[in-house]
């Protein structure tokens, strides 16, 4: 079940608790942020239930055993001090809102509980005054405050269809410029699902724009709304599940005839039939919130553009026509124009007015406000109302209705150029959303060195270098030891790079003249260098040349280091290469020199130089290519904008 608890869906699980009216309140848990479980004595069974609150998005009644956290939340708490040993004396939806206000009764009075199921939601305890004593989240608008001391203040007021005349509801659908089903989600306050419902049961499209019904339409829906009412008046209620294919989709008050392609299995109680999803709630991530949204707006846009290319081929096809009916209705219409300009020159006008109106052609004259509608027709079945301008002559209103066809279809290309548009941004999105849905390289094992820059040498070094001048201190201070090797570029602002002498198991390895090479590499294109040159010198040192003690009246700063005696050039070309590498069964991303990333890479390999292209827009092309997210290729790559030179092993990019 994807869609949220709507108003009616509320209403009926109020209707449902009002058995739970003089019952007790026995113990309340909070199991985790946003999960509210209240037990509740049963006044008489010496049966126990609880009411199960998932903030803003389920309120259900459940019997099922939950795992209680051993200490109580401050939340937990403050309703315990309040609420517990209460009985409640009214459980009510607020107006025809997402709000469910459980009354508890102690000596000083009815203390509320009041859960908000919509938007990001809230679960509010209230005094008797109906002072806050404390909300599950602070929140603030305009309109409210939510915060302990404040007076509650529900959110602004919806229709409620249960009182909406007939008139009222005339005078919504007749301002509404959306198609059906939206103005009675919205405008009239039905929520999308039942939206549909209303459409069925009246059977009128739900993609009927609400400005072409006509008044028997509109009466029409109106009278299946009242029915559909009161079914929920009369509590009508025969709960059901509705699958397909054996999984849930969905659960209803009673059986829907919108839904034709699901069956049905009838339950007792809506309320006690949603505890189903108590185990299928599905964590959605930022992102995942961030593409849905997107495509939701785009495909609303998409929609809409599609609409508006569809009035203007209308539009096109009308003045098309109405210049055509004028052309073949020459004479009447000449007429007309000609007596129209007689008229105009005369004083007393209103006999020669009346006399025009008289026409059989003609339906509405009024010289005052430069109207004139005529009735032509081509002879055949075609008959249309046609506006002409009376200050000008036939063939000029003729040539008008062309020459607004003309400009309409120039708006007709860019409209359709837009729906183009529309629809790559649509796939981009989805193809992004594809690829942050594949599974993200997970890592079983967090080696030390991912903490810090690092690659792994052609023969098998391990080799770091700091990100920054903080773990620059840290590599050097906590991993710099006897038998490995120092390297740095031979410019200001450059990591310090170690070479152990060590692979990955911490088993002893010789460091090779080539894994040197490499690391000299390393160090200088992730240095200030790679902004600045194609190439730079980088050099290393033994461990005991790298000190951070200066001479006197010298300064070290955080991160730098003071190097004594020889150092071991090496002009290195600015290059670094990403590609995805197995260590013990796991896959990782890796950068570093490409003879390196060369040897150790499984699937293919991007090879990067110094350019002009920035470092996000490289990075968003290679997380397609390795499937992971571009945050995580962004932090493998130099410090500055560049230039994919070449790929190895997958399509190009």
């Amino acid at each position: 079940m994807q869609r949220g608890l709507a108003s009616f869906d509320i209403y009926v699980i109020v209707s449902e608790l009002q058995d739970l009216i003089g019952c007790y309140m026995e113990k309340i848990y909070q199991l985790s942020r946003d999960e509210i479980l209240l037990r509740i004595q049963q006044k008489t069974a010496n049966q126990k239930e609880a009411m199960y609150i998932r903030n803003g998005e389920l309120f259900c009644r459940t019997q099922k055993s939950f795992d209680t956290p051993e200490k109580p939340s401050l939340f937990a708490m403050t309703l315990r001090k309040y609420l517990l040993n209460g009985k409640i004396s009214e459980i009510i939806q607020h107006e025809f809102d997402r709000i469910i206000k459980i009354k508890v009764g102690k000596k000083e009075g009815d203390y509320t509980l009041v859960c908000e199921l919509f938007s990001k939601g809230n679960i509010i305890l209230l005094n008797p005054k109906g002072i806050i004593i404390r909300p599950l989240i602070k929140q603030e608008w305009s309109s409210r405050i939510i915060k302990s001391g404040e007076k509650y203040i529900p959110p602004p007021s919806q229709i409620n269809p249960f009182h909406l005349t007939w008139q009222e509801f005339q005078d919504i659908t007749s301002k509404s410029s959306k198609d059906l089903v939206r103005t009675l989600a919205t405008s009239v306050n039905l929520s999308g699902l039942y939206a549909e419902e209303l459409c069925a049961r009246a059977k009128i499209s739900k993609k009927t724009k609400t400005s072409d019904l006509d008044l028997e339409s509109c009466k029409k829906i109106y009278d299946e709304l009242q029915n559909f009412l009161s079914i929920f008046k009369q509590r009508k209620f025969y709960p059901v599940f509705v699958k397909k294919n054996s999984a849930l989709i969905d659960i209803l008050p009673f059986p829907f005839v919108s839904y034709t392609d699901g069956t049905s299995q009838a339950t007792p109680s809506l309320s006690k039939g949603l505890e189903v999803l108590l185990s299928t709630r599905e964590t959605i991530e930022p992102n995942q919130i961030k593409h849905k949204k997107t495509i939701e707006k785009l495909q609303r846009q998409l929609i809409q553009q599609q609409g508006l290319i569809e009035e203007f081929k209308k539009t096109i096809a009308q003045k098309k026509l109405e210049a055509d009916l004028v052309y073949m209705n020459f004479q009447a219409c000449e007429k007309i124009l000609l007596d129209i300009e007689d008229l105009l020159k005369q004083k007393e006008k209103n006999d020669a007015i009346n006399k025009i109106r008289q026409y059989s052609i003609v339906k509405q004259f009024d010289p005052t406000i430069n109207e004139l509608v005529v009735v032509i027709s081509d002879g055949k079945k075609t008959t249309l109302d046609v506006s002409l301008d009376f200050r000008k002559s036939v063939s000029e209103n003729a040539d008008q209705k062309y020459e607004e066809s003309k400009k309409i279809q120039e708006k007709l290309k860019g409209a359709e150029q837009a729906v183009e548009q529309t629809k790559h941004k649509l796939q981009t999105i989805k193809e992004i959303e594809i690829v942050e849905k594949k599974k993200e390289i997970k890592h079983e094992r967090q080696w030390w060195f991912e903490r810090f820059r690092w690659f792994i040498s052609t023969e098998g070094n391990v080799v770091v270098a700091g990100r920054d001048a903080l773990s620059n201190d840290i590599v050097v201070k906590k991993y710099l030891s006897d038998g490995d090797r120092y390297a740095h570029a031979d410019i200001h602002g450059a990591p310090s790079c170690i070479i152990k002498c060590k692979d990955i198991n911490d088993k002893k390895l010789l460091i090779s003249e080539k894994t040197l090479k490499e690391a000299c590499v390393f160090a200088a294109s992730y240095s200030r260098a790679w902004n600045q040159f194609a190439e730079a010198s980088a050099y290393w040192v033994h461990p005991e040349q790298v000190s951070k003690t200066p001479e006197s009246g010298e300064f070290v700063p955080k991160g730098a280091f003071i190097i004594r005696g020889k150092r071991n050039y090496h002009r290195s070309k600015l290059e670094v290469a990403v590609g995805l590498i197995t260590i013990e069964n796991q896959e990782k991303l890796m950068g570093g020199p490409t003879t390196a990333v060369e040897e150790r890479a499984i699937k293919g390999y991007a090879i990067l130089i110094p350019g002009t292209t920035k470092k996000s827009t490289i990075a968003q092309k290679l997380a397609k290519q390795f499937h992971v997210s571009t945050e995580t290729v962004e932090k493998l790559l130099p410090p500055g904008d560049c230039t994919l030179l070449k790929t190895i092993g997958f399509d190009g990019v």
